[in-house]
């Protein structure tokens, strides 16, 4: 059976045949189970959840966005949604009361403590911390032995935690004691390939690649990237093992801070949900607010131009110039922006390498113009007419290289600022360093223009 037949008029007969819509969803992997009840009206999908297994509806349940979840739970009865809940992993059973409002957190914490108790205060240990840290990515399902068990030993937990599905990996066992201090960790292959009569404390890894609960999601993206790891543990400010986020969760992450910085440079406030998803008017506030600030940031282009409107009326040939060095100076400062908030995102740099990064950029800022003023030049030196054709030659192809210089600066040290201040460098975006160095090119121009112009009329 095809999962598309579960869009036709045979869904609800299905859904009176349990087996039978179990054993259809059992051909397709959960995530495209998922993707298919995401398109759905959220009432066949509350009836859909009924009808399975309660390990595999909330095995579906978790894959959708949170909100869909919210939607979905709240059209199923008390019992019924507490048995979901209850099946979730325990990271997507936070970040679902987590968006939840304190009064229905608490709620739902009640009824699902009469089930288990044990349950909510796990619940509540991963809803104190903050859902960008490590903590608030983290399991608490993972498998943690003595250092004294035996290899049989651990090997037969890792089967019972992989059976009765208490852990989210069982690739890396931890070793704890002393209070469940982190103490070292073991893979499954060395656990497989070691003698069955050894403790786990004589083979395991002593230099654990760990991080604090407190760490920032994109610190631990970043650290799961750096060492090539499909999980790694979580400790507290005493090196006890509080949990283990694992490399799904951080793909998320990746995938979430990209979207966002890329929605920032393109001078834009980041959408909360999909671009179908978020509505039309939100759409037009998260668009507009950025627009209407970067529109009243070019009244400074027409102040300047105002400012310089006798140069421009004697010599006419500097306007059409001006498009060119611009745009040119645009340009320049949104590829050095764009490298330098890349390299901030992923720790390739840092406000402290400024120096470092201003020197790169005022030499890069050299060549760069240097390679596009010899073009402008020749362009200018031949459209002279009320002004000498060296005369115009000279303005533009200085003028290039100065704006240029002044480009990558600015691109480059404005998302430095924004660091060092505490802000997302994207919220330097290619728009807002662009339309800076607009400003900054035209003064620039016409103090060029005036210094060429009146040395030659001297």
């Amino acid at each position: 059976m095809r999962l598309a037949t579960l869009l036709g008029p045979d869904l609800k007969a299905l859904q009176a045949d349990p087996e039978a819509l179990r054993d259809a969803f059992r051909e397709f992997h959960p995530e495209d189970v998922a993707e298919l009840l995401d398109d759905l009206p959220e009432k066949d999908v509350a009836e859909l959840l009924k009808a399975l297994p309660t390990e595999m509806a909330a095995d579906f349940l978790e894959r959708l966005p949170v909100e869909k979840q919210h939607d979905i739970v709240e059209l199923l009865e008390d019992r019924d949604a507490v048995e979901l809940l209850t099946e979730m992993d325990p990271d997507d059973r936070a970040d679902f009361i987590e968006e939840l409002e304190d009064h229905e957190q608490k709620a739902l914490l009640e009824k699902l403590g009469e089930a288990d108790p044990e349950l909510v205060e796990e619940t509540q240990e991963l809803l104190r911390y903050d859902p960008y840290t490590a903590g608030g990515l983290m399991t608490t399902e993972y498998v943690g032995l003595a250092p004294e068990t035996k290899v049989w030993e651990a090997i037969e937990e890792v089967r019972r935690h992989a059976r009765e599905g208490e852990a989210e990996t069982v690739y890396y066992i931890y070793v704890v004691g002393y209070g469940d201090k982190l103490l070292g960790v073991v893979s499954l292959r060395d656990l497989i390939l070691s003698e069955a009569s050894q403790a786990i404390a004589d083979i395991m890894t002593e230099k654990v690649v760990k991080v604090e609960s407190t760490t920032e999601q994109e610190e631990v993206a970043r650290v799961i990237a750096r060492y090539d790891l499909p999980v790694i543990p979580v400790v507290d400010e005493h090196e006890v093992l509080v949990g283990v986020v694992t490399v799904d969760d951080v793909v998320d992450v990746v995938i979430e801070e990209a979207t966002e910085d890329a929605q920032r440079m393109g001078g834009m406030v980041p959408l909360d949900e999909s671009y179908f998803a978020t509505g039309f008017f939100e759409l037009v506030w998260k668009r507009g607010i950025w627009l209407v600030v970067l529109f009243f940031g070019q009244f400074l282009t027409a102040t300047v131009m105002e400012s310089n409107e006798a140069a421009l009326s004697t010599m006419v040939e500097l306007a059409i110039f001006i498009p060119l060095i611009i745009s040119t100076g645009g340009n320049a400062g949104s590829q050095s922006s764009t490298l330098i908030i890349r390299a901030l995102s992923i720790g390739e740099a840092s406000p402290r390498d400024w120096y470092r990064i201003l020197g790169r950029e005022v030499l890069m800022g050299v060549a760069l113009g240097v390679m596009v003023a010899g073009i402008g030049f020749a362009r200018a030196y031949f459209a002279g007419d009320r002004v000498e054709p060296l005369e115009l030659g000279l303005t533009v192809g200085v003028s290039i290289v100065a704006v240029v210089i002044t480009a990558t600066v600015v691109g480059s040290m404005v998302p430095l600022l924004m660091r060092r201040v505490g802000l997302d460098p994207a919220v330097s975006s290619t728009p807002f360093i662009a339309s800076l160095v607009d400003v900054l090119g035209l003064l620039v121009y016409f103090a060029v223009a005036r210094s060429i112009v009146g040395a030659f009329v001297g």
